[in-house]
């Protein structure tokens, strides 16, 4: 405790080293902890169920083409009734439904899910009751489990509500349960409803057909290993017993946390340890902070150790004070950390995984104290140690002047590792700006300037024939081309960069072949002006017009990928294909157009194929605007427009598209904003370090500086001599760099975007960069050298 008082007291008789001190740590600590309670939130904390380590997720895999896929119903009934490993296993999928009756219609996100969904997660309704195993059967599942958010806006939370009807789709459903409010999966979800395999989900037909998520709760006597084995056996079997529909596809087994953060994972590492090598950075300048304060403070030190106190003892209470320094440090960076992980939200990404469970609760605020802890240990050892192994009777010496040549050598070391660090930094940043920059340039194959989409879901029940869909979107498009200022008006089941709906074909007069033997294509089901609202280029041949309509014959228009892949030295235009694996619809190829980007921006071009929405209607429609200049005139028609045709009818959304290509690169958007701040924060921190150990150099060599020019040196010899002592420094720091950046880049090899991780040019220019930024920081002292009075300087000697 005397210890801690003295140590107080000390900092506070030193106001400006304290506040330097402390705000360079609140800095560097509160950076580490915004970042750790998102790495926290994400990735550390157990997912809110009941043992949550216990559930899992279940995919489809066939390599190479499908590595991570979903399941088909007759193989997840096949699991569910033969795997011994699972308390319960469940398969479930989204579902958009249309509330109507209860005041404006509202688009819900929907979920349908087998009866054992809920054991899966282990998770009871508030009110109610879940699915019973009869209810999840064809004329018995209308049945509703309403989300709490949902509850409160549409039942004001009332207990009646139990029983009662909702029109979903244009059907009566009866609300059998509430969950609760702080059920995870709700976030994205309004209401449950049951699966219903059909006669025909069920039959050996619809093998292939993939479209569900499937999750289970393991055994207590069982591991995820264990389960993942036991599917691929049942998965071989399958595959045995169907050839033609199941040859080649396997399974695995993921917990659900692992799988959920698969893809934020390495982002959130890899800032984690940016953010770690500022603070780093942060210690060396307090460390050489401590080191100059240890210089001034020598002769107190000396009188101590004069006085019986032993070098354990003076070590003790100089680590004491910085000790005390880390965690003022670190009760200030809270209130940075507060700030940082504000910003650092509203920079992620939408689709960023547990946004809820991100927060500063109370393992964040230990990490930040152990942090603080350690950190005063780390920058206060070194200096404490060599301070306390003070030459008592040289000390105390009038007139004792200069560091020893361990404390000159540690300080050295220190702008070394600054400078390396700075450059492992700089040189991470600088190559996710080169690949994000790279990644902006990717054309995507269709033009999202100035276009709008327009989501709506039509519900089963009021249009399930093809000519009523067709009716509607006819009576839709007519409406909206005539709005002020749309140029085009057109309509895809599907977009891209939001999914993707695959579909076996085979072309007219090929071998025929096994279903899991056909090639595949991302499909798409558009009006004829969806070209040109999209801004998708004709390469050849023709785009649809209205004579294509469901009695004309059928066609089909590729992009160019496709058409260079199945047909490398013929003329596409003429040949038919069938899209959907059977020979009775083939379409005649009418117009090539030019590849999409279907997966992500950074994704090569896949094979994909367009049908006229009269030909293949689907009941999901993405509407598709082209103005001539800002949608804002147009949006206030959008809503009339849609109720004109159907008065129940609601709109999911209506966003840009420009916000469909923005999301795509979100995440890289983010890791390169959030690693230049880190590298911009280390760059001025190591310039200031630099300076502050060439300032210190200067005054420590005042007198041989004046003895120096006192003999004849010029200007520019004792410019040149504090610059070759720092440019050695730095040289070294920079030498030890580029040897560490090679190293650490490689572990950003996943998130670079035709980029090499060991790229010169980057690289180079990051080096003279800091090279520059280093070479300043020594000038300014070098030049306050120069203005030394050599009889001064002499006379203090």
């Amino acid at each position: 405790m005397n210890d801690l008082r003295y140590a107080f007291r000390q900092l506070i008789k030193s106001p400006g080293f304290t506040a330097v001190a402390i705000l360079t740590l609140a800095l560097g600590i509160g950076a580490c902890t915004a970042i750790f309670s998102v790495v926290n939130g994400v990735l550390l904390q157990p997912l809110d169920y009941p043992q949550p380590d216990r559930i899992v997720v279940v995919r489809e895999t066939n390599l190479p083409q499908f590595p991570d896929f979903s399941i088909s119903p007759p193989n997840f009934l096949d699991w569910q009734k033969q795997a011994k490993s699972f308390s319960a296993l469940a398969a479930y999928g989204n579902k958009q439904l249309n509330l109507t009756g209860e005041g404006e219609p509202q688009r819900l996100a929907g979920l349908k899910a087998t009866a054992s969904y809920f054991d899966v997660f282990g998770v009871r309704p508030l009110l109610g009751r879940a699915f019973l195993p009869e209810e999840d059967a064809p004329g018995k599942s209308h049945v509703v489990v309403l989300s709490h958010p949902l509850w409160e806006r549409v039942f004001a939370g009332a207990k009646d509500a139990l029983g009662r009807s909702l029109q979903l789709n244009g059907e009566s459903y009866t609300v059998i349960g509430v969950m609760p409010p702080n059920f995870a999966r709700a976030e994205k979800t309004d209401v449950w409803v049951p699966m219903a395999f059909s006669a025909e989900e069920r039959s050996n037909n619809y093998r292939d057909a993939h479209y569900l998520d499937v999750a289970g709760r393991l055994k207590p006597d069982v591991t995820a290993a264990q389960a993942n084995a036991e599917l691929q056996l049942l998965a071989a079997r399958l595959a045995r017993q169907y050839p033609d529909r199941q040859k080649g596809w396997s399974v695995f087994v993921r917990p659900l946390l692992d799988y959920s953060v698969r893809d934020v994972r390495p982002v959130l590492y890899t800032l984690l340890g940016a953010v770690g090598c500022v603070l780093l950075i942060a210690c060396a300048n307090i460390a050489n902070l401590l080191l100059a304060r240890a210089t001034a403070r020598q002769r107190e030190l000396s009188i101590r150790a004069a006085l019986g106190a032993g070098r354990f003892r003076l070590v003790r209470q100089l680590l004491t004070e910085s000790v005390l320094l880390g965690l003022c440090g670190g009760a200030a960076g809270l209130l940075v950390a507060r700030w940082g992980l504000d910003a650092l939200l509203a920079l992620a990404p939408s689709d960023l995984p547990r946004v809820a469970d991100i927060h500063l609760n109370a393992a964040v605020l230990l990490f930040s104290l152990l942090l603080s802890v350690i950190t005063g240990v780390i920058f206060g050892v070194a200096p404490a140690w060599l301070a306390a192994r003070t030459d008592v009777n040289e000390a105390l010496k009038q007139g004792t002047r200069g560091s020893t040549d361990a404390r000159g050598k540690l300080r050295g070391a220190l702008v070394v590792a600054e400078v390396a660090f700075a450059l492992v930094l700089l040189g991470g940043a600088g190559l996710l700006a080169r690949s994000f920059l790279r990644l902006t340039n990717v054309d995507p194959g269709f033009n999202p300037a100035h276009a709008t989409v327009l989501r709506l879901t039509l519900p089963e029940k009021k249009y399930e024939k093809d000519a009523q869909q067709v009716a509607f979107v006819d009576a839709l498009l007519e409406r909206l081309r005539v709005l002020p200022g749309v140029e085009a008006a057109g309509l895809t089941h599907t977009l891209p960069l939001l999914g993707d709906w695959v579909m076996l074909f085979n072309i007219e007069g090929r071998p025929a072949v096994a279903p899991t033997e056909m090639p595949t294509t991302n499909f798409y089901s558009v009006t004829p002006d969806c070209f040109r609202a999209m801004g998708i280029r004709l390469l050849r041949g023709r785009v649809f017009n209205p004579r294509d309509t469901a009695t004309a014959p059928p066609v089909v228009i590729v992009n160019e990928t496709l058409a260079k892949q199945y047909f490398p030295n013929e003329n596409p235009l003429g040949k038919r294909m069938n899209i959907a694996g059977g020979p009775e619809k083939l379409r005649e190829i009418v117009g090539i157009v030019a590849d999409v980007k279907q997966y992500g921006i950074d994704q090569a071009a896949t094979s994909q194929s367009y049908e006229p929405f009269a030909q293949h209607p689907f009941n999901t429609l993405n509407v598709v605007l082209r103005t001539g200049g800002p949608a804002a005139a147009v949006m206030a028609g959008l809503r009339p427009a849609v109720y004109a045709v159907d008065k129940d009818q609601p709109i999911g959304s209506i966003q840009p598209l420009a916000e469909i290509v923005a999301r795509s690169i979100a995440q890289q958007r983010f890791a390169m904003t959030l690693l230049l701040v880190f590298a911009g924060v280390a760059l001025v921190l190591a310039a200031i370090g630099i300076y502050g150990v060439m300032a210190y150099t200067v005054a420590q060599r005042r007198g041989e500086i004046g003895i120096r020019m006192a003999l004849g040196a010029q200007t520019g010899d004792v410019v040149r001599l504090i610059l070759g002592n720092g440019a050695r420094l730095v040289g070294l720091g920079l030498l030890v760099g580029l040897a560490a950046s090679f190293a650490a880049t490689r572990a950003l090899r996943s998130m670079l975007f035709q980029t090499s991780a060991a790229d010169p040019l980057t690289l180079g220019a990051i080096t003279l960069l800091l090279a520059g930024v280093a070479l300043i920081a020594c000038l300014l002292p070098a030049q306050r050298a120069t203005r030394v009075n050599p009889i001064e300087a002499l006379r203090d000697e």
